[in-house]
């Protein structure tokens, strides 16, 4: 049985490296790089946590990354040049170096979020991460680092964990890790979104494809119908669960119609049938454009903050 510390609660990782890195410019304007500092500052000016008792990650070493990444596309983000293709944005020449630590720390911090959730079977929320679209050698939808595969890999050649499972809630398709682990019987992908990009079918994988428009009754009911104890009878040594707010009625950028009370139910939902298992978790934040769309997962911390989850 796994050893359960009754005096931790949830934890949340972040660093000043969060902030900066992504500029809000071309095809990303819509990304507010504000907005984990917002769910921070928030949850400090309520005493829902202490600034000092934050997590903070170190950037992802070269090494870490080589677990996923291939040399060559390693070697090619170098090149300010083909980050800014990548990330459609001329502003990347200026930023470069703070934009290629931004995703090194965030992966830093999906790392550090993982080995404290095993050390003390607690959840632990990362102030960013998911970027479920990094392939070994190139990048795609905004994500240049692939941080939870990275995180796999790592603690698997640890021999820390055997059994990985991959909950994501984005509202696309986490094609990357679908991809990366599709011929890995120990590590199951759950994915449900209305964006596919790439169609596979394996045995530890379950792909729910949802309908344009879908509202928060379709939602939960397809949630709470699939995301079943026959997901979770895979036994996974540890959930990452990807809680992107972009399925919220309000994002900019997707075109779902799911209330900010429905996506709290669908986090909590997903949140208690993990830890009901006690199952180690690691929450990272996911997609999520426009100005409210920090609310969702403040929303979601906070309240397992403040009921002790």
């Amino acid at each position: 049985m796994r050893k359960i510390f009754k005096k931790e609660y949830a934890k949340i990782a972040f660093s000043s490296d969060y902030i900066y890195g992504l500029p809000s410019a071309g095809d990303h304007q819509t990304f507010d790089v504000m907005k984990y500092k917002k769910i921070r500052d928030k949850l400090v000016h309520e005493k829902k946590i202490n600034r000092r008792k934050i997590l903070r990650p170190y950037l992802c070493s070269y090494d870490n990354l080589r677990l996923v990444h291939t040399e060559k596309y390693i070697k090619k983000l170098q090149n300010p040049d083909y980050v800014s293709q990548l990330l459609k944005s001329d502003a990347v020449n200026l930023l470069y170096d703070s934009i290629l630590e931004y995703f090194r720390a965030v992966t830093g911090g999906t790392l550090l979020a993982a080995a404290y959730a095993l050390k003390y079977n607690i959840p632990v929320f990362n102030l960013g991460g998911g970027f479920h679209h990094a392939h070994p050698d190139k990048g795609e939808g905004f994500c240049v680092i692939n941080d939870i595969a990275i995180s796999v890999q790592k603690f698997r050649l640890l021999n820390r964990v055997r059994k990985f499972m991959i909950i994501d809630l984005d509202y696309h398709q986490g094609n990357g890790n679908l991809l990366y682990f599709k011929d890995d019987p120990n590590v199951y992908t759950f994915s449900m979104h209305s964006d596919t990009w790439v169609e596979i079918k394996c045995l530890h994988n379950k792909d729910i494809l949802l309908p344009k428009e879908c509202n928060d009754d379709i939602y939960l009911e397809t949630l709470e119908r699939e995301l079943t104890e026959s997901c979770l009878g895979f036994t996974p040594d540890i959930v990452f669960y990807i809680a992107g707010s972009d399925p919220y009625e309000k994002d900019t950028l997707a075109d779902m119609k799911i209330s900010r009370e429905g996506m709290l139910k669908r986090n909590l939902y997903v949140y208690k049938k993990v830890r009901e298992n006690r199952i180690p978790l690691v929450i990272v934040a996911g997609g999520g454009y426009g100005e409210d769309s920090w609310e969702v997962y403040y929303d979601f911390i906070k309240y397992c903050l403040q009921n002790k989850y």
